[in-house]
């Protein structure tokens, strides 16, 4: 057998979602980039329905890559803003998304492949269902969607939402919603790339303030990682400078500020999530302060130069209370339906908002 045929019979379970030239450098990673690659390969295929989840990606875009399917975008927006001299701090920086137990994104320090920086790929569903219950839209989206949207959040970010919206996406929504309820999500991820830059870049992780902990816990297999535990006043000035220290201008400034302050809120609900919760259940919220404190920093430090930002921020708090209240009310009352495995949607099958029901292993 040739070398090359021996490495792709190793890779047998990498074959359906990645080419032969990731094959190789999952199964012999040279630089902190195939490490990456590796770790978002293997959680893959220890993981049933996120394996079918990238078969079905793999087939479905023509021009498909394993890699290329974990958007950077976000972090090299930072990257793009800051000065020279900053830029070059960040170097050796090695930065992506993976799934992971943390709503907050980490920073690891690995002792082969040096310092990596992470965000939750889960995080953008997360995102997604909470600004559809959080933001205004040109039409009225009824109370009942508003709330089933943010179910589906909190399932999400509990694990117990089966991520595999690309193959059963939850429901049916108007193209201009779709639109208006995906914009942010580009900022608060810019964001927390920000945040998690300024760390470096502000001298917070510490080598002698390193622990070993539990980064991802999916289907009865625990990943571990030597983790940075910054201060939790260092956590604020982060938060500053993810706004600050790059150069953006003015409009770029006004957006990062928005998403910001809509991901603490939406952070806030997450929170609300974690008091029917056992505190050790990977959250992350023990290692920073609380997202209204966050939330409350950033608003009394930076202003919105565009006005009109300070109206919108006001309507999606006065929201947020409504379905603060209203899911603290659910979740003592249906704490099941936040606890069991599988899939929640907008509305009951064969609405506006739902379409046909799709059956498992029939239509996906």
């Amino acid at each position: 057998m040739k070398n090359n045929e021996f490495i792709l019979d190793q890779g047998i379970w990498y074959k359906g979602f990645c080419n032969e030239e990731e094959i190789k450098r999952i199964l012999n990673p040279q630089t902190p980039k195939d490490y990456l690659l590796q770790m978002r390969a293997n959680i893959v295929t220890e993981s049933t329905r996120l394996y079918r989840v990238y078969l079905n990606k793999a087939h479905y875009f023509k021009l498909w890559t394993f890699e290329k399917s974990f958007v950077e975008l976000h972090y090299l927006s930072v990257l793009d803003h800051l000065s020279d001299e900053d830029r070059f701090r960040c170097h050796d920086i090695t930065f992506g998304d993976i799934f992971s137990n943390d709503v907050n994104g980490y920073a690891e320090k690995n002792m082969k492949w040096g310092r990596l920086i992470y965000i939750n790929e889960s995080l953008q569903f997360f995102m997604k269902f909470c600004n559809l219950a959080l933001l205004d839209f040109k039409i009225d989206i009824p109370p009942k969607i508003r709330f089933n949207a943010l179910r589906i959040a909190i399932r999400t970010i509990m694990k117990t939402e089966a991520l595999d919206f690309f193959l059963d996406p939850r429901g049916i929504v108007p193209k201009d919603v779709g639109e208006r309820m995906l914009q942010p999500i580009k900022y608060e991820l810019q964001y927390i790339a920000g945040h998690e830059f300024s760390h470096h870049l502000c001298g917070h992780l510490d080598d002698s303030n390193l622990s070993n902990r539990a980064v991802l816990s999916l289907e009865g297999k625990t990943y571990f990682a030597k983790v940075y535990n910054p201060l939790q006043k260092q956590e604020f000035e982060a938060d500053l400078q993810s706004i600050i220290k790059p150069q953006y201008n003015k409009t770029e400034r006004d957006r990062l500020l928005f998403g910001a302050l809509l991901w603490f809120t939406s952070l806030e609900l997450a929170e609300v999530a974690q008091n029917f919760t056992c505190p050790e259940s990977g959250f992350g919220y023990k290692t920073h302060p609380t997202a209204q404190e966050r939330y409350d920093t950033l608003l009394n430090n930076i202003k919105f130069i565009d006005k009109n930002y300070n109206k919108t921020i006001k309507l999606i708090r006065e929201r947020f209370n409504i379905l603060k209240d209203c899911l603290q009310e659910d979740m003592s009352v249906n704490f099941e339906e936040y606890e069991k495995y599988g899939s929640a949607y907008l509305d009951v099958p064969n609405t506006k908002w739902r379409g046909k029901e799709l059956i498992d292993r029939i239509d996906y």
